[in-house]
């Protein structure tokens, strides 16, 4: 299934929404992470009206959601003046899966005005041949994305390095907000890289914030994703990235903590 007819086919009544996910999503032994917190807001969405857009949405993988028919409890917890918190459970079965609060808002004025300096990437995107998708390599779900690495090193070759990496959906459908939230998430960790030999690892919590709004992009433009670790102690990673959108300019701010193993 295509991203966008995932989102389409998410069915609601009242806070109670459905969806059903294909196995070409898997990473692993659960579903791409990326996608989960995409149906989630979607659901959310559906109780938020579109004109405050999403600024945070916070998801803490409970446990893994496998590939089939899930379940999303959605609710608004406080209407403001500018601002709406929802949140919303996706179950597996009876098992929680995930848990996630979103903040929607609209423009205030404000005297206080920075956003993040944008850094040029080392390589253009015309310049950097596609990653190739093999079955034997890659989980399931990359095939549903193209990345092209501007600067980093390959997961499992005992090097630290952060990444610059152009993605993009492979599903010819219009950009929508969710699109964007599935789509930051979709390469691997740089922490990856450290390791000599392959090695699992896995998303516990994922703080997604943005500061700008503007998707009006071909579904054929190529974003960009910057990621570092900041730390990394005790079997678990601290992460920082930073989206581009594809005129260059950062627009949203991705922050994960990971379990490594090994």
């Amino acid at each position: 299934m295509r991203f966008s007819e995932i989102l389409d086919s998410i069915s609601a009544t009242g806070e109670q929404c459905q969806v059903t996910v294909s196995d070409d999503w898997m990473q692993g032994r659960a579903t791409y992470g990326g996608l989960v917190a995409a149906v989630g807001n979607e659901a959310m969405r559906k109780l938020v009206p579109r004109d405050r857009p999403l600024r945070s949405l916070q998801t803490t993988f409970v446990g893994p959601a496998a590939a089939g028919t899930w379940r999303i409890r959605a609710r608004v917890l406080r209407i403001g003046r500018a601002v709406t918190l929802a949140q919303c459970e996706v179950l597996d079965g009876d098992q929680v899966a995930a848990v996630q609060v979103g903040v929607y808002g609209m423009d205030r004025e404000s005297a206080v005005l920075v956003k993040p300096a944008a850094v040029d990437s080392p390589r253009k995107v015309e310049e950097i041949n596609e990653v190739r998708y093999s079955p034997d390599r890659f989980p399931a779900f990359v095939q549903h994305f193209a990345m092209r690495w501007a600067l980093g090193a390959k997961p499992f070759s005992g090097t630290r390095s952060p990444s610059k990496v152009f993605i993009r959906h492979r599903d010819p459908a219009p950009l929508t907000e969710s699109h964007i939230v599935g789509l930051v998430d979709c390469i691997p960790t740089p922490a990856l890289s450290m390791y000599q030999a392959p090695a699992p690892g896995s998303s516990l919590v994922w703080m997604l914030e943005f500061f700008e709004h503007d998707l009006e992009f071909s579904p054929e433009a190529w974003w960009r994703i910057d990621s570092d670790i900041d730390a990394a102690t005790g079997g678990y990673v601290n992460q920082t990235g930073l989206l581009h959108d594809p005129n260059g300019r950062p627009v949203a701010l991705s922050r994960q903590l990971f379990a490594v193993f090994g």
